[in-house]
């Protein structure tokens, strides 16, 4: 069963409009819990087949009927029909007063509602959505194989999608009225919901796995370290995590007073039609971005994210010190204060290749490129990073960063903000983890699809093969990984009790669990390959760096 937030924010950082028309529309179907099947994920398009409309009844809330789906968005049929719900508010929604204010429940209706179109899409840069928008815009959908009883107990998949503004406005008037993080807030009401009533749709409340890409795994790994506060209660609300391609450590995530996020905020005031309020009383500024037109802050949003595309200093991030994040990441990994509970991490082999700007051809340039993004740098601190990243142009034939395209200094670049950004933020978690004895997985994917060359393997590169639809634009296949791989391993992660090898299909490497040696020697990790050349290794690339960026001290300073 899959269970999935109807666009919750905005598509993360990474999605690009080819990508879009798909990135919401999936699910999980385990076809039997009785014995070991198969389980699939693929993308869906309403198509409705001639079996009679699923319903549901969720007491004390409503009944919907749903629709029945066949075939992908790419008109793959389905090996059998999925039942599913679309639409479904889980929460009131925020509009009008409640426009950046905390939701409550759902308004309970008598009778039954339609569920087979799906919900509004949130607001968002207009370049990157198709879809209607609407600030009415907090629902999910579900899905789960065909005429399944509610006695079923089959395993559930909760995925996240991204951020903007409207759920993350990181500011101080917005950290002294409590409305900080808001969009994780509405996560946990989903993951309440989930809890309440995916039983009545065949689910199993005791096996919900809660992932997600890029920064939804961002959002995944802060409700997976947050083991310190009673707003979950003494277990989680959901069993296994993956993080694919995030981390609670992954990037900064600074309070409310960081002086870029003033700046944006100021700016963001300015482009609502609200300047005039930026020295009034917090009510008072409140009150004029509750009452601007929703399409001045839609542009808002967008000029905000534009303008930092270059730089990579993305605004609308979750805040440290609101909610669910009143400790940094890195502290809460100190303080092993995260759920002992089975979680898959994984990065792609060139992250940060999909963003690295490509005109950075000195190595004072270099520098003052990571400066810009990471403030809390010291000069020391460059110096090493000086000389943990070599500049090329001191080797340019022989240097780990030789014959760079675009620019010389493009792949060295790359490679310091995969590291800062990716690669160590997993490692510490499967190494935190690991250690206080929680079952971890971890994982490189290192297959390029339809990227040119150049960029290697950069972000994004496994979206289409996590949902088993590797085809690109135009239809044109991707490099073969072995059958669905990466799929089968998370659904088999997913369906058959926290282990990616549990179906353990011929000819597939078995994905170990990480553990650390002694004597410092590396945990294990997955590397996925193209052309059945998979393989197991040592998590010991870029160790040195990644120590660097994890040091106690450094970590703080840098508001990891």
């Amino acid at each position: 069963m899959y269970f999935q937030l109807q666009r919750l924010f905005a598509v993360d950082e990474a999605a690009r409009p080819e990508l879009l028309s798909q990135l919401y529309v999936s699910v999980m179907a385990r076809i039997t819990v009785a014995q070991k099947t198969f389980t699939t994920l693929v993308w869906l398009s309403s198509v409705a087949s001639t079996q009679a409309a699923p319903q549901v009844t969720l007491p004390g809330y409503g009944s919907f009927v749903g629709t029945t789906v066949s075939q992908t968005l790419t008109k793959k049929p389905l090996p059998k029909p999925v039942d599913a719900w679309l639409g479904i508010d889980y929460v009131s929604q925020p509009v009008g007063e409640a426009r950046f204010a905390p939701v409550g429940p759902p308004e309970p209706f008598e009778g039954v509602k339609n569920a087979t179109q799906y919900g509004f899409s949130c607001h968002q840069d207009p370049r990157d959505i198709t879809y209607e928008v609407n600030e009415a815009c907090l629902n999910m959908n579900v899905f789960r194989p065909q005429n399944v009883s509610a006695h079923e107990k089959l395993p559930v998949l909760v995925w996240i999608h991204g951020v903007n503004s409207f759920g993350f406005l990181p500011s101080p008037v917005f950290e002294r009225l409590g409305l900080l993080n808001l969009g994780l807030r509405d996560q946990q009401s989903l993951l309440e919901f989930v809890q309440k009533y995916i039983s009545q749709f065949g689910g199993d409340t005791s096996r919900v796995t809660l992932g997600g890409r890029s920064a939804g795994a961002h959002s995944t790994a802060i409700h997976l370290f947050h083991n310190y506060n009673s707003t979950s209660g003494p277990s989680p609300l959901f069993s296994q995590a993956i993080l694919q391609s995030g981390s609670v450590t992954a990037r900064s995530f600074p309070n409310a007073s960081y002086p870029l996020y003033q700046q944006q905020f100021s700016r963001y005031l300015s482009l609502a039609g609200c300047a005039s309020t930026a020295n009034s009383s917090d009510t008072t500024i409140l009150a004029c971005l509750r009452a601007a037109p929703v399409s001045a802050l839609e542009n808002a949003s967008a000029q905000i994210w534009r303008a930092s595309e270059y730089s990579i200093t993305w605004p609308f991030q979750p805040t440290r010190g609101g909610f669910l994040l009143e400790k940094s990441g890195s502290q809460a990994g100190r303080d092993s204060l995260f759920y002992r509970i089975p979680t898959i991490t994984t990065n792609v082999l060139d992250e940060a290749k999909f963003y690295s700007p490509g005109n950075i051809s000195s190595n004072t340039q270099f520098l003052a490129y990571l400066h810009t993004l990471i403030p809390g740098l010291t000069p020391s601190d460059l110096d090493d990073l000086d000389r943990l990243y070599p500049d090329p142009a001191l080797d340019p034939l022989n240097g780990p960063y030789a014959f760079s395209p675009n620019s010389t200094q493009y792949n060295r670049l790359s490679a310091a903000l995969t590291d800062y950004m990716y690669v160590c933020p997993g490692q510490e978690t499967a190494v935190r983890m690991a250690r206080k004895g929680a079952h971890v997985f971890k994982g490189v994917w290192a297959v390029n699809n339809t990227f040119p060359a150049w960029k290697g393997v950069p972000h994004t590169a496994d979206t289409k093969y996590t949902w088993a639809e590797p085809a690109g634009a135009g239809g044109v296949q991707y490099p073969e990984v072995g059958k669905e791989l990466l799929h089968t391993y998370f659904s088999d992660f997913v369906a058959l009790g926290g282990s990616p090898s549990a179906g353990r299909r011929e000819g597939v490497p078995v994905w170990p669990r990480y553990e650390e040696g002694g004597d410092g020697v590396p945990g294990l990790q997955l590397r996925i390959e193209a052309f059945g050349n998979s393989r197991v290794e040592g998590d010991g690339v870029r160790r040195v760096q990644c120590e660097w960026w994890r040091d106690e001290g450094r970590a703080a300073r840098l508001e990891k």
